[in-house]
């Protein structure tokens, strides 16, 4: 497994959905956004900040996997 060693240069607060989310066919996390359901259903709610910190953990998860 590759670790992160430096975060993406920009995170931003940008919906990461591409219209074919999968948690309403019971997965936990989206397969198409990365999102939890919880992320996913609250995501008007949250703050800048929150998305960003969403994001971010997508981003990092992301690079550490391929």
């Amino acid at each position: 497994m590759q670790h992160l060693s430096n975060p993406p240069a920009e995170i931003t607060a940008v919906c990461p959905c591409v219209g074919h989310c999968t948690t309403a066919l019971g997965d936990d996390v989206c397969r198409s956004c990365l999102r939890t359901f919880e992320e996913i259903t609250r995501w008007v709610e949250m703050s800048d900040d929150e998305q960003r910190q969403v994001n971010l953990r997508i981003a990092t998860e992301h690079l550490n996997i391929q």
